[in-house]
């Protein structure tokens, strides 16, 4: 089983099937935080590496679009959830740091896959760095051996 990283950050009452969603996610090693208020959200993101942000539209303190400075700003990526009747449709707002509002908008089934593709690349990145050589004392690289990940708390040191 993979060790769980956390990636995802919940602002807000959670949109209809995100708790299904966000089981499948950790099962693939993809944990996630949820915060109730902005202000519980911007002190996580300013704590923890998020790659993304799932925000609800409307939150206790404010809109989840308020959250854009604090997401770019660590390179994330912000999806704000419109309620439609029976589901919501996701706004991406922030992608990988870049304003991104009004480029396109994902349904809930679009979604998951999104998502996959965004948390596929950090594990690849991830991968990448575990994988780079070794470095001398003196900041050359040693071809003889590589850098083996180290653990902090459950998880790969960044």
């Amino acid at each position: 089983m993979p060790t769980t990283a956390l990636c995802i950050l919940v602002v807000g009452a959670r949109a209809p099937g995100m708790a299904a969603l966000l089981a499948r996610l950790a099962v693939r090693g993809f944990g996630s935080q949820s915060a109730n208020t902005l202000r519980q959200a911007r002190e996580l993101l300013e704590t923890f590496r998020f790659d993304v942000a799932l925000a609800a539209e409307s939150v206790s303190d404010g809109r989840g679009y308020d959250l854009a400075e604090s997401v770019a700003r660590h390179f994330g990526t912000l999806l704000v959830a419109v309620p439609l009747s029976e589901t919501c449709l996701w706004l991406p707002v922030i992608e990988r740091g870049a304003n991104v509002l009004g480029a396109r908008a994902l349904n809930a089934r679009v979604l998951e896959l999104e998502l996959e593709m965004l948390l596929g690349d950090r594990v690849l990145t991830d991968r990448r760095r575990a994988l780079q050589p070794a470095r001398l004392a003196n900041g050359r690289p040693d071809s003889d051996r590589t850098v083996a990940p180290r653990r902090r708390n459950g998880g790969l040191a960044a």
